[in-house]
C-alpha cells in the first residue's frame, strides 16, 4: 500500500485536504455522545459574556485560510513595509487585521 510523506500529508492538508476518519477515531467520537456530562459546572451570564474567540486571545491560535491576492501599494509604503526585514507580508496581515477588529468611526 502506498503512505504518503509527512510532507506531503501536511500539503495536502494545508490544500483543505481532509483525511478520512479511521474506525477508531469514529470510536471515540461515538463514545464521546455518552459522556456524563453532569458534573460539569453550570456557566453564568457573565462567565459566558467573557468568552471570546481563541484567535482573539491567542494570536498563536489563528490559523484562518489564507487568501493570495494582489494588491497594488505605494513605492515609499511597500519600502517601509520591507524595511522591518522578514515577515512583511505578515506584518501587512497584522495592520489591516487591527483595521478590520477596531474600525475607525
Amino acid at each position: 500500500m502506498f503512505t504518503l510523506s509527512r510532507h506531503a500529508k501536511r500539503s495536502q492538508l494545508k490544500r483543505g485536504y481532509t483525511m478520512p476518519i479511521t474506525k477508531k477515531r469514529l470510536e471515540e467520537i461515538k463514545a464521546f455522545k455518552n459522556t456524563d456530562f453532569s458534573d460539569c459546572p453550570v456557566l453564568t451570564e457573565e462567565q459566558m459574556k467573557d468568552f471570546k474567540p481563541s484567535h482573539l486571545r491567542n494570536r498563536a491560535n489563528n490559523k484562518t485560510a489564507k487568501k493570495t491576492v494582489n494588491v497594488p501599494l505605494d513605492a515609499d509604503v511597500f519600502e517601509w513595509l520591507q524595511g522591518f526585514g522578514m515577515g512583511y507580508q505578515t506584518r501587512i496581515n497584522t495592520i489591516l487585521r487591527e483595521a478590520m477588529l477596531h474600525p475607525q468611526p
